[in-house]
């Protein structure tokens, strides 16, 4: 009896590395159903909003680090250019943890734009071994798919912080919503506003000034406060640059 316990307790504890139990954020949440249930698409999708709102989650850079040792040395053209996303995306986040991962991808990798970046990834790595860095095979991203085919997320964001609508889609607070993301990205995690409003910013009337912040868009949503987004420049895209959370907020300019 008591060797089959053992063994059971053994078995339990070479296989809980495979899922990862904690939660994450609403964005981290998004983030690794991205990964884990799309192609290289999605993949790049979400290195570029995790690199863009400078994300720094244990878990979903673990999912982010098993796909990248899978598949670093993809031919394919959109996989090439996701693999090197993902690579700024660990390096951004400065976690020594993944500094392997960017070394053995610069090692190995047999595309110059995958070594490239991995190396310029690099650079944001403090000096030294990390005492736990990743290793391959940590994640099980098959069983995560597997998960999320059932409709069920393989890492699901924290208990209390969402509610459910009518038709069963998951809505979040404004907390939920993190400096860099897209107005597409916003609207997916707390839905709509309740009205909109824009203006223009000194910036617009210097003649001599070619950058971003040269207008404001600003979502309101009744009693829950406000979102601001900035216009990058040349790629005309809204991204945010503040929330400000107001349970007295009317929804209204």
């Amino acid at each position: 009896m008591m060797r089959k316990i053992l063994l059971f307790i053994f078995a339990v504890a070479f296989l809980m590395p495979a899922i990862p139990a904690m939660a994450v954020s609403p964005a981290g949440e998004q983030y690794i159903n991205q990964i884990v249930g799309g192609g290289f698409p999605s993949m790049r999708r979400a290195s570029q909003r995790i690199y863009r709102t400078e994300l720094n989650e244990r878990k979903v850079l673990d999912v982010l680090s098993e796909k990248v040792l899978q598949t670093y040395n993809t031919t394919s053209k959109t996989g090439i250019d996701a693999i090197a996303w993902a690579c700024k995306a660990l390096g951004r986040s400065g976690n020594i943890r993944y500094k392997n991962v960017l070394q053995t991808v610069k090692n190995n990798a047999k595309h110059y734009k995958v070594r490239k970046y991995a190396k310029q990834s690099l650079k944001h790595m403090p000096e030294g071994k990390a005492k736990k860095p990743y290793k391959k095979g940590s994640v099980n991203l098959k069983a995560m798919k597997k998960k999320l085919a059932r409709g069920k997320s393989p890492v699901p964001a924290k208990k209390g912080s969402a509610a459910k609508t009518r038709s069963g889609k998951k809505r979040y607070s404004l907390s939920a919503i993190k400096k860099g993301m897209s107005i597409q990205e916003v609207n997916s995690l707390v839905g709509a506003p309740t009205s909109t409003t824009r203006h223009i910013t000194g910036k617009s009337f210097n003649p001599f000034y070619y950058g971003s912040d040269n207008a404001r868009l600003i979502h309101l949503y009744k009693g829950q406060g406000r979102v601001l987004f900035s216009q990058h420049a040349y790629s005309n895209v809204w991204r945010v640059i503040e929330v400000q959370l107001n349970r007295g907020e009317t929804g209204y300019p």
